[in-house]
């Protein structure tokens, strides 16, 4: 808690610093590549996602963007059955162990204005992520059966990464790529979003 009052309290002031400048609304959504640790990572892979954002003008090179995202990563069912076939025999399905990440994340937006249409720029910033994963289910010697249930966790992380914007009016597109990385209790976790998405008003 101390940890999330603390990203909201930065938000508050970065966005006050900067009330000069343009303000726009927007949303986007995107792919994610897991990067997982070693002991989890073979069963993930490729993870989708969408999110909301604000974004505020401070100067002409540098804005300040807040972000609130979904992602959710869904495991391999095949690849959990052959691991946990040989200690379970009868073991003949399973569902579940399905990740799932809501993350608020203030980002430093560094802008190259090369005074075109097209304005490339660098990403970097901290938030949360609250993750939760689905219960492990299956069915054994035709009777259904369930692991225990996985706590859910609220961990700081920091992301970073580049993109460009591309301005249509009052509407600027964008493609990006992040790395997001996040501090677990044991070892770190994080995925690494290729996103498009739309400002609308900056």
């Amino acid at each position: 808690m101390k940890r999330f009052l603390a990203v909201v309290a930065c938000c508050v002031v970065m966005t006050s610093a900067g009330t000069a400048g343009g303000f726009g609304l927007g949303a986007h959504g995107g792919v994610s590549f897991s990067s997982f640790p070693k002991q989890i990572s073979d069963f993930y892979g490729t993870g989708f996602g969408f999110g909301a954002h604000g974004e505020l003008g401070i100067l002409p090179f540098l804005s300040t963007r807040l972000n609130f995202d979904y992602w959710t990563f869904s495991s391999d069912k095949t690849k959990l059955l052959a691991a946990l076939q040989p200690a379970n025999p009868g073991l003949t399905d399973v569902t579940g162990l399905n990740i799932s990440t809501i993350s608020i994340y203030l980002d430093g937006k560094g802008k190259i204005p090369l005074g075109g249409t097209v304005t490339p720029y660098g990403l970097l910033g901290l938030g949360m992520n609250f993750t939760s994963t689905s219960t492990l289910e299956g069915t054994a010697n035709g009777q259904a059966v369930s692991g225990a249930a996985v706590e859910s966790s609220s961990d700081f992380g920091i992301n970073f990464g580049a993109g460009a914007d591309f301005a249509i009016g009052v509407i600027n597109l964008f493609g990006e790529v992040r790395y997001v990385l996040i501090f677990s209790s044991g070892e770190s976790s994080g995925h690494i979003p290729i996103v498009v998405g739309a400002t609308f008003g900056i």
